[in-house]
């Protein structure tokens, strides 16, 4: 299973460098809102704007799993909790001793 892994980032890797040797046109990045210039970038490899723009979807969609993931753990704790204490209760509602039905155990 380990070799497939392998494989697939080879490819993909592969696929990102192809991708690169015949994406090297120069572009210009610039952002304005009303006539105010906010930035410009000239002449930057339109391959890097591309692989730039899906490495930080990825590391959004990775911050927002480790927010879905510590809030699912939480949850979890708080609900291990919960189930402690009600079996405790239900531990000191048990009669003592033999005088228990057998239907309980």
């Amino acid at each position: 299973m380990k070799w497939i892994r392998t494989l697939i980032w080879m490819a993909a890797f592969f696929f990102a460098i192809h991708f690169s040797v015949q994406n090297q046109d120069e572009v210009t990045l610039r952002y304005s809102i009303q006539n105010i210039q906010w930035f410009q970038i000239s002449r930057v490899p339109l391959f890097l704007v591309i692989l730039c723009s899906i490495f930080l979807g990825v590391l959004m969609g990775g911050v927002a799993d480790l927010y879905r993931y510590f809030k699912l753990k939480r949850t979890l704790r708080e609900n291990q909790r919960t189930v402690k204490q009600l079996e405790q209760e239900i531990r000191s509602l048990r009669p003592s001793g033999n005088d228990r039905p057998s239907f309980v155990e």
